[in-house]
């Protein structure tokens, strides 16, 4: 992608989308209660969303630096 910004929010979208996922099956398997996975899944992608950022922060520079390969 050639926008930066637009390449950090798709990364940060895809970290919030699998830990919704994976904390709302979680909570749907082991306690079938739609509340709680309702909630599960908010909190797994608030979680997510932060997950990505902090990796996102972490990485230096020159990693995310664009390659221009295309």
């Amino acid at each position: 992608m050639r926008n930066r910004y637009l390449a950090a929010g798709f990364i940060v979208f895809m970290y919030l989308l699998i830990g919704a996922l994976l904390a709302g099956l979680l909570v749907a398997v082991f306690s079938g209660s739609e509340v709680g996975t309702g909630v599960a899944a908010l909190v797994g992608g608030g979680l997510g969303a932060a997950f990505g950022v902090w990796r996102l922060h972490r990485t230096p520079e020159e990693e995310r630096a664009d390659d221009h390969l295309y």
